[in-house]
């Protein structure tokens, strides 16, 4: 199972990285075999040898603390990063919870020549990208935590290559042959967040499935709180509105589409979101946000039970931060995952 805490989370929980102690941050560069694993993976390593998020399920935990701590010490003489090799066979693949042996490639970096953007970006609930030269010992690095204005559809564009990713708030670690050399693009996103404003059997749902997903649900009746929560969100976060009343939908909408929270929806019949469109008008807000609010929510997948909305909502929300259609994959035109 993945880890519930993504890196992007712990970043945010140690604050604005204000002269950070020794540190490495070691990120995925690359991955042969060893089955599934999680795009966006990194983790930090202290010179006292504790071990802040997981990559590669943990098979090499021991190990990367010993080389973080060796890197440590050529950092001290002037190196800012080192590569290191992995090779696992099958016995420490399925010991890890993967399904075949392999072998990885991890950068390691001191985490003070990390750009600080990082640190408002994580307390913000921003994704992030960071952007590694990879063809020489200096590592340079710089970050990306907005979707450029303008975007190339070039591959070798490595800014555009991370756009693409923030856009969506979909975590990677991807390696981009640029024409000054290789680079690493690593998108660090929050662990995705779903309010929903009410409770009942479908909020039990939504916790059993997000769950699933290794996403949280925040559920909340009292209107002030929900408010509060949906400050705390960002663009690959979501909110659900349950509750049908005005007095509750109207201001808890009203927040999430001003902030540009990624997935806004509300449960309710076609009368009902019609309401809830006049009450948000006469809230001040602009058309072209009102028609944010995906009402009724979820896909038409058939659902009538609890636990089968659940299922549409997710699916409708794991959409929404891939922009993609919904669509079967057979009608799909183009590549397909999987």
């Amino acid at each position: 199972m993945a880890p519930t805490d993504s890196m992007h989370d712990i970043l945010a929980r140690l604050g604005d990285g204000v002269d950070p102690p020794p540190t490495a941050f070691v990120r995925v560069v690359d991955a042969v075999g060893l089955g599934a694993r999680w795009p966006g993976q990194a983790a930090l390593v202290t010179a006292e040898g504790g071990l802040h998020g997981r990559v590669l399920g943990g098979a090499v935990d021991d190990r990367l603390v010993r080389d973080s701590q060796s890197a440590m010490l050529q950092w001290a003489a002037g190196l800012n990063g080192t590569l290191v090799h992995y090779d696992l066979d099958g016995a420490e693949a399925v010991q890890a919870g993967l399904p075949c042996a392999g072998h990885a490639t991890l950068l390691l970096q001191p985490l003070a020549a990390v750009p600080a953007s990082i640190w408002a970006a994580a307390a913000q609930r921003r994704p992030v990208a960071l952007l590694t030269a990879l063809d020489d010992n200096s590592f340079a690095t710089t970050s990306v935590d907005d979707v450029p204005a303008t975007t190339s559809a070039d591959p070798a564009d490595a800014v555009a290559v991370a756009g693409d990713f923030l856009r969506r708030a979909e975590p990677t670690d991807t390696v981009v042959a640029t024409a000054s050399g290789p680079v690493l693009v690593s998108v660090l996103t929050p662990t995705p967040r779903l309010v929903v404003v009410g409770s009942g059997g479908l909020a039990a749902a939504l916790r059993d499935q997000l769950g699933l997903l290794d996403w949280q649900v925040d559920e909340q009746a009292d209107v002030a709180l929900a408010v509060a929560a949906v400050r705390r969100l960002g663009p690959g976060d979501g909110v659900l509105v349950i509750d049908h009343r005005g007095a509750v939908d109207q201001p808890v909408l009203t927040e999430a589409l001003r902030r540009g929270v990624g997935y806004v929806a509300a449960l309710g019949s076609r009368r009902t979101q019609q309401a809830r469109a006049e009450r948000l008008a006469l809230a001040g807000l602009a058309p072209e946000l009102i028609r944010r609010v995906r009402g009724p929510a979820g896909l038409d997948v058939g659902a009538r039970t609890p636990a089968e909305i659940a299922v549409a909502i997710a699916a409708e929300m794991l959409s929404v931060r891939g922009d993609a259609s919904g669509l079967p994959l057979r009608d799909r035109v183009g590549p397909v995952n999987g």
